[in-house]
């Protein structure tokens, strides 16, 4: 009887261990299962965290290139108003022209525009700067080198005109562009409202 009951004792401890084993794979099998969906969970939410800071890196970009456009032309803007201001100061050097609608621009003015221009093109509307030169360069004043010489600039044609045309054409472009800005970014944009 006692061999029975050892008998009966071991053969119910080797099912006890068995299903105390099988049920450790169960468990093993569950923990991989949600170390698994854990780390899916994981690679989602970095993949997510990367993608937005790509985002946002590209829309910081996208804003900065849209301010250098801004200013870029804002100071084309300008320079362009500095040398019409400049016709009421320079009137006793005029020679032959005494226009209204004549406009004398400096060598060093000219020079300052056409490097401006070259080193800011992609920022600038194209069209319209080759336009802008093409239509000034037909309406220079061919004068002797002895009266270029004197004034030391070159006299346009009409070229006011042409100037201020091309002036209004800039800030059209600068308010456009303005818009373009406060509409991409939630922020008010206190920089652009003194100008």
């Amino acid at each position: 009887m006692n061999s029975v009951l050892n008998r009966s004792l071991i053969f119910e401890k080797n099912i006890f261990i068995n299903e105390l084993g099988g049920e450790n794979v169960e468990i093993a099998l569950i923990g991989l299962i949600g170390v698994l969906i854990g780390a899916c969970i994981t690679g989602i939410a970095v993949f997510s965290i990367l993608k937005y800071i790509d985002l946002q890196h590209h829309r910081e970009r996208e804003l900065e290139h849209k301010v250098k456009e801004i200013e870029t032309i804002n100071l084309l803007n300008k320079k362009i108003n500095e040398i019409l201001s400049k016709r009421n100061v320079l009137m006793q050097d005029y020679v032959s022209f005494n226009s209204f609608d004549d406009c004398y621009i400096t060598i060093d003015d000219f020079i300052y525009l056409n490097s401006f221009t070259a080193q800011n093109n992609f920022y600038l509307p194209n069209y319209m700067i080759e336009e802008f030169f093409k239509n000034i360069s037909h309406r220079k004043v061919i004068l002797s080198p002895e009266e270029t010489v004197k004034i030391g600039g070159y006299t346009y044609k009409g070229g006011r005109v042409v100037m201020e045309t091309f002036s209004e054409q800039l800030l059209e472009i600068l308010d456009e562009k303005r818009q373009q800005l406060a509409r991409s970014t939630k922020q008010p944009l206190h920089y652009f409202k003194a100008s």
